[in-house]
């Protein structure tokens, strides 16, 4: 039976008995060639063919035993940031191998239960491995406080950390799931995927702590060391990724263009505007309103919530005020101020072109027959206002201005107070939390105190500079801030990706637009994505923006945006998938029905006997044992197998649904020189506030294995600044 009909790994190395009997052979022949009755010369050549014969099934059980070895332990692996494989024109996913009718076979056998034996570790390799772990927690405490046993102590530390499968001393790592699925590929190779591919955007799903937040910082890494514009938005704030990134910019010579905003730490965060820069004035209202809540009867708020802030905006814009949360806040909750200035305004252009000719003197008349008890007939809501206001209200509505910003803010004064305030209720206390205490100044900046250092950024500046941006929401302390300021930067985003696709980066270029490349990587999706997220991933790919998003489950997104076609219209603008563990089937699903089923080979042992006494031919009886080799259709991989992923590891479907397996590596960057102290400072207090990083196998705290006390954070911004003039 041949190799291409049955492969047969799943068995004892029955190579290395025909190994040793040739080794036999050639030694005999070598050492005493009279005993096989042959002159010396021919010994020679003998034994040099039996050695090559040995050699070859050595190897081909070597190939076995490796492949079983495969199928029982789980394999980890540490690169270097300056030594990832991708390049600038391929983007490094992983160690894998791409996923064919074969590696389904080998799944296939491998559930045999015939096949038990060689897929599940023995009892003597777990004992063995137990005593392992007892000699290298013995060799770590001899080598410190034993120093005549440290000879023997670091040569048991070398031989128990030695990471090579026929290491029977090896620490056994336990990740989970089965071995089986990526031990089905007896040969590894760098995964890539081509930068041109990019634009198609790519989706990240796998359940908490599995190894999403590893794979972000793996392709962020190539990015920024490609040159790109970066954009990480991470909801919840993790620590390890906001030091990488800050390292990669130090290392790959960045750090100017290095920005970090993050609601937790305002004291080290930038600030940011996110309604102050705007293709079309509804945008600002657009953005500060979107989060609101728009079901059953809000939305009819939700609805007089935006007017009044459209009306606000166009007057502060009018004004040649830069519009925050703050303004926006204050005006909309105190309009009359702002009525009153942007009437003036409006007066003083009349004037200049004769419509509104002696208004100051008519203004005047009209007060003073308020405040006099004269009163001409005002509406019941200014009958309680200042008479300048109400004076105001009638001399615009004489005058007709044909203005609708100002009849939209003349009507929204003339409303009585109890009402005004009612129909924008939901609006006052949400623009509330936005703007309060230090967060409120992050997000709603003074431009003109002198007293704040802190830079302020907008993303049209982030990519002409080719900047670096890492965006911490800290949505475990205030998930309503953290999905409304996410929500509003993908706004932004989508606003300046229009921009873009009309002028280029550079709007009085000559020719062809030039594209940039912008790399944003969104962990959590689903707490920021909102309306805004359709067109990003549907329109953006020609603006050079490349998207990879990362979050849970289909459901996460499904709840988030409301909508069940909604949220499928969003996955299928995803042309890359990779997934990683999950919890539900349905979004296990959403990998394994992509795939096609393939021919898989089952062997079937016949025996029978037939009982021929009677016929007096003289045969008693005629046995009969057959092999029969059948084939049946099965999914390529199942949702179960998904199920069943190991941390760290994941099914990628690329390049036209091409089915790869993946193994992520971890980032070897112990003790990174270019992150300051006063940065691990405040990693150390993010991860006592909050764990959020998948610290899988204990090896993912790669830049601060060892705890670093609390520094002041009044000294932090000092630190960052002779940390980047020590880079320069």
């Amino acid at each position: 039976m041949t190799q291409a009909v049955l492969e047969a790994k799943l068995r004892p190395p029955i190579e290395l008995w025909s190994a040793a009997v040739a080794f036999g052979c050639a030694l005999v022949a070598l050492v005493a060639p009279w005993a096989l009755m042959m002159p010396p010369e021919l010994g020679w050549i003998t034994a040099l063919l039996a050695s090559g014969f040995s050699v070859l099934r050595s190897h081909e059980a070597l190939r076995v035993l490796r492949y079983q070895e495969g199928l029982k332990h789980y394999n980890l692996t540490k690169i270097a940031p300056h030594e990832l494989p991708g390049t600038a024109d391929e983007l490094y996913l992983g160690q894998g191998f791409e996923w064919t009718q074969l590696h389904t076979q080998r799944k296939v056998d491998a559930a045999q239960p015939s096949a038990r034996p060689y897929v599940v570790p023995s009892k003597r390799a777990l004992r063995l491995r137990k005593y392992s772990r007892r000699l290298e927690t013995w060799a770590l405490t001899a080598r410190d406080y034993r120093p005549a046993l440290r000879p023997l102590a670091v040569g048991v530390a070398i031989a128990t950390g030695y990471q090579v499968w026929w290491n029977p001393l090896k620490p056994f790592q336990d990740l989970g799931g089965t071995p089986i699925l990526h031990g089905v590929g007896d040969g590894e190779v760098p995964v890539l995927l081509r930068q041109s591919e990019r634009p198609g955007h790519m989706i990240v799903l796998g359940t908490t702590r599995v190894g999403k937040t590893r794979l972000l910082e793996l392709l962020s890494t190539q990015d920024i060391h490609n040159g790109h514009v970066v954009i990480i938005i991470d909801p919840k704030g993790d620590a390890e990724l906001m030091l990488r990134a800050r390292a990669e910019a130090a290392r790959a010579g960045r750090l100017d263009q290095f920005y970090i905003f993050h609601l937790g730490y305002p004291e080290i965060s930038a600030r940011y505007n996110g309604i102050a820069n705007f293709s079309r004035i509804t945008e600002v209202a657009t953005r500060t309103t979107n989060s609101l809540p728009s079901a059953g009867n809000s939305a009819a708020f939700k609805e007089f919530s935006w007017r009044f802030t459209n009306l606000v905006a166009q007057a502060q814009v009018a004004l040649g005020r830069v519009p925050t949360y703050e303004t926006i806040l204050r005006d909309v909750t105190g309009i009359d101020p702002l009525f009153v200035d942007y009437a003036t305004l409006v007066l003083k252009r009349a004037e200049k072109d004769g419509r509104a000719a002696n208004w100051t003197e008519r203004w005047y008349e009209l007060k003073d027959m308020i405040e006099t008890s004269k009163k001409p007939p005002i509406p019941r809501g200014l009958q309680d206002r200042a008479a300048d206001l109400s004076a105001m209200v009638l001399l615009v509505k004489e005058l007709r201005l044909n203005d609708a910003v100002l009849d939209g803010l003349s009507a929204a004064v003339s409303y009585e107070r109890s009402f005004y305030e009612k129909i924008v209720a939901s609006l006052g206390p949400f623009l509330e939390k936005l703007t309060t205490g230090a967060t409120g100044k992050l997000i709603s900046p003074d431009y003109f105190d002198p007293d704040d250092q802190r830079p302020v950024f907008d993303w049209m500046q982030v990519i002409r500079q080719g900047g670096i941006v890492y965006v911490g929401l800290d949505a475990l302390s205030d998930s309503v801030v953290a999905g409304a300021v996410g929500n509003t930067m993908l706004a932004d985003l989508v606003s300046v990706g229009g921009k873009l696709y009309k002028t280029g980066i550079d709007p009085h270029g000559d020719g062809k637009p030039v594209m940039p490349t912008i790399c944003c990587h969104f962990d959590e999706v689903n707490e920021i994505c909102g309306p805004e997220f359709v067109p990003m991933v549907n329109k953006l790919g020609g603006s050079g923006f490349r998207i990879t998003a990362y979050t849970q489950s289909i459901f996460d997104i499904e709840a988030r945006v409301g909508d069940k076609a909604r949220a499928g219209q969003i996955l299928d603008n995803f042309n890359h998938v990779v997934m990683l563990r999950v919890r539900s089937p349905t979004t296990a699903k959403f990998v394994s029905d992509q795939v096609p089923e393939v021919d898989v080979n089952t062997l079937g042992v016949v025996t029978g006997v037939t009982d021929k006494a009677s016929e007096g031919d003289g045969i008693d009886f005629i046995s009969n044992n057959q092999d029969r080799i059948t084939t049946k259709p099965v999914p390529m991989i199942t949702h179960a197998d998904i199920l069943q992923l190991p941390k760290g590891q994941a099914f990628a479907l690329l390049d036209g649904n091409r089915l790869h397996k993946v193994r992520i590596p971890l980032a070897d960057a112990t003790n990174d020189p270019f992150v300051p102290e006063s940065l691990r400072a405040v990693a150390a207090d993010m991860r006592n506030r909050y764990r959020s990083s998948e610290q899988w196998a204990q090896e993912t705290d790669w830049l601060a294995s060892h705890p670093i006390g609390p520094a002041g954070m009044h000294l932090i911004a000092t630190d960052l600044a002779s940390t980047d003039a020590e880079a320069a």
